[in-house]
């Protein structure tokens, strides 16, 4: 990271900076203080970085490189870094982030059985575990597929028309696939299958 000071430079050693660079790089710039410590650093470290304002503590156990470039989706990369693989952005937040409807959620939704590291009103949390397979990596972003993103919504509470909207801008840029999309809400309740049959056929 630009601008960042080695601590280890003294004991000519200078692996561990390197290493969180390519990890926070990949992360827009963020990094939690159990990654800074696997690849080497001590709290002491850590506490010296932050001093000398080369790292920012954004919440608790997570930082951000100073220097790293604000990008539209440091929000998201933010919290896919604290909550790491124990959650994913879900429901109206992957939607937008597949470019599916126009929800315009006021919140960041994740899927997660974790708790946040405090008390925050940008989130809007699904107590639940999400499986890989449900799952896909954009950038330093985990997010629901569109598929289970689909599946979601019509589990939740938005609009049939809103549902309607997802499902065929799914279908029509081709990330989701009609028939598999039937045939996976044949396992859910009654009403989710009934409203996603609905939503397959306005794509008709």
């Amino acid at each position: 990271m630009t601008g960042w000071s080695d601590p280890h430079t003294e004991r000519g050693d200078s692996g561990a900076e390197k290493s969180l660079q390519e990890l926070a790089a990949s992360q827009d710039g963020y990094f939690t203080a159990a990654q800074a410590i696997q690849v080497g650093y001590t709290a002491e470290m850590l506490g010296t970085q932050i001093v000398r304002g080369l790292w920012l503590r954004v919440e608790r156990d997570l930082f951000r490189d100073a220097c790293a470039p604000h990008t539209d989706l440091e929000a998201f990369a933010k919290w896919c870094t604290w909550f790491g693989t124990a959650a994913a952005v879900s429901h109206q937040s992957a939607a937008e982030l597949h470019g599916l409807g126009h929800l315009y959620p006021r919140f960041i939704h994740f899927s997660t059985v974790m708790a946040p590291p405090t008390p925050t009103r940008e989130l809007a949390l699904h107590r639940r575990s999400v499986r890989a397979q449900d799952c896909e990596q954009i950038g330093p972003i985990r997010i629901t597929t569109p598929q289970c993103t689909a599946l979601d919504l019509a589990a939740g509470g938005i609009s049939q028309e809103l549902l309607d909207e997802v499902v065929a801008d799914g279908v029509a840029i081709g990330r989701v696939d009609a028939h598999e999309l039937h045939e996976a809400c044949a396992r859910r309740p009654a009403p989710v299958t009934e409203r996603i049959e609905h939503a397959l056929a306005t794509c008709t």
